[in-house]
């Protein structure tokens, strides 16, 4: 499946995650000048999500604004003719022959039944976009963190891009999470297969594996279950880095987290997502941190 919109959508997920030197901005922008359709489709995605935070993605928004007007957009992008509502509770669904866009808002989670009987349980503030296919499902983790419960289709793999990072199954229950530039996969049960940057690595029940910025996957010697257990309301860390748990935190703080040494030291804990403040409060106790408030986030700052 190679369509302007799925190759749109493989650009904007992968763009989140590149540093403005990366080579791949080069490839990025003779994909957008190789057809007038290229700036449509990647224009829809930023108008839809809102979300350019990084130098890099201003950048293709205004090269592609160049190149598709005002006007031409409206009438001829993926979003015409599609209808974009938000429904009870801030799930927002976008959808068009299938096609899916999902979106949590900070502290809330969701459980979505998809198009082939597949089930996707999202953490608070999470955005993922489904576009299903006759020989794929296609899955873009544009952030956060999600459970995937695929039903089994042969012919039809199950495929969740997460930008430097990629998961291949055909029936199984895994989570992917974004913790940018990483990518994690933790999985309940069957076989997926994770891939990055040309390396691959086959993961089967209770293991977890992590992709870094590089494209380099290594096993983590944890239990998959703690990845799972926010679709009950807690937190799980197991010798998880600061880096993880500013992470998750922010995703149930409307103040988000951040780590000045993101992958200085581990932590192990469980926390109630109704326990978070608590949990920031006690972090000096549990690590070698001071907890600072600067410029509308909480840092937490090795001692």
């Amino acid at each position: 499946m190679n369509t302007p919109r799925h190759q749109a959508a493989r650009w904007f997920t992968r763009l989140l995650d590149l540093p403005p030197d990366h080579p791949d901005h080069q490839a990025f922008q003779q994909w957008l000048a190789a057809d007038p359709r290229h700036a449509s489709e990647y224009q829809a995605f930023g108008e839809l999500w809102g979300n350019f935070a990084s130098t890099a993605q201003t950048q293709a928004l205004a090269t592609a604004m160049e190149k598709v007007s005002r006007r031409r957009f409206v009438r001829n992008s993926a979003l015409g003719g599609l209808g974009l509502a938000m429904a009870a509770g801030g799930l927002l669904s976008w959808r068009g022959q299938g096609e899916q866009m999902l979106m949590t808002r900070t502290g809330e989670t969701r459980k979505v039944r998809l198009e082939d009987g597949s089930e996707v349980f999202l953490d608070a503030d999470t955005r993922i976009h489904v576009l299903p296919g006759e020989t794929s499902r296609q899955v873009f983790l544009l952030r956060g963190r999600a459970i995937f419960s695929v039903r089994h289709a042969p012919g039809r793999p199950f495929i969740v891009d997460a930008g430097t990072a990629q998961v291949r199954v055909l029936g199984t229950r895994f989570v992917v999470e974004r913790l940018e530039p990483k990518v994690q996969v933790s999985v309940a049960e069957g076989r997926v297969e994770f891939s990055s940057e040309g390396q691959k690595m086959l993961l089967t029940q209770d293991q977890v594996a992590e992709a870094d910025g590089a494209g380099q996957i290594r096993r983590l010697q944890r239990s998959a279950a703690g990845a799972f257990s926010f679709a009950q309301g807690s937190l799980t860390f197991e010798s998880a880095s600061l880096g993880e748990i500013a992470a998750a935190l922010s995703r149930y703080r409307t103040v988000p987290v951040t780590a000045l040494r993101p992958e200085g030291q581990t932590i192990t804990a469980v926390v109630q997502v109704g326990d978070v403040e608590r949990f920031v409060a006690l972090l000096p106790e549990l690590a070698q941190v001071r907890v600072e408030e600067r410029e509308g986030a909480t840092v937490l700052v090795p001692r």
